[in-house]
């Protein structure tokens, strides 16, 4: 009987350590980059190709496990050089966001490869390549 209390007792212990916390282990879900605001495409791995005329370029994704009002940054690069760096706050712990890319003249986005990436404070997400032919 001791024994069975105490393993219960452990366990119970075991789960509550392994449970995430808001803030502990960001998590970034349901990823996709389109030019089609109504397109939500799941990336699988893959690099997205657009054609050469599109004016904007969206980044979606699912998150989770964040504290309340923490700030993200969200880095584009185009060939290799940074061309938009911007910070958002993320008002709740889980959720959705979609962010664009554009020029401001409206004017369709150089060929080229591009790559998306998400920061938060010194933790950086993995990059999300696109191309546009």
């Amino acid at each position: 009987v001791f024994f069975a209390l105490g393993l219960t007792l452990l366990s119970f212990w075991v789960v509550r350590m392994n449970t995430a916390r808001p803030g502990q282990g960001f998590m970034m879900s349901n990823v996709s980059v389109s030019i089609d605001f109504e397109d939500r495409q799941f990336l699988a791995g893959t690099i997205s190709r657009f054609p050469y005329g599109a004016r904007q370029v969206y980044f979606r994704f699912d998150y989770s496990r964040l504290e309340a009002d923490a700030r993200v940054e969200v880095l584009w690069d185009w060939g290799g050089k940074r061309v938009q760096a911007e910070t958002y706050e993320l008002p709740a712990p889980s959720g959705a966001r979609v962010y664009c890319l554009l020029k401001e003249d409206g004017a369709p986005l150089p060929r080229g490869p591009y790559a998306v990436t998400l920061r938060r404070g010194a933790e950086v997400m993995p990059q999300f390549h696109f191309e546009i032919y």
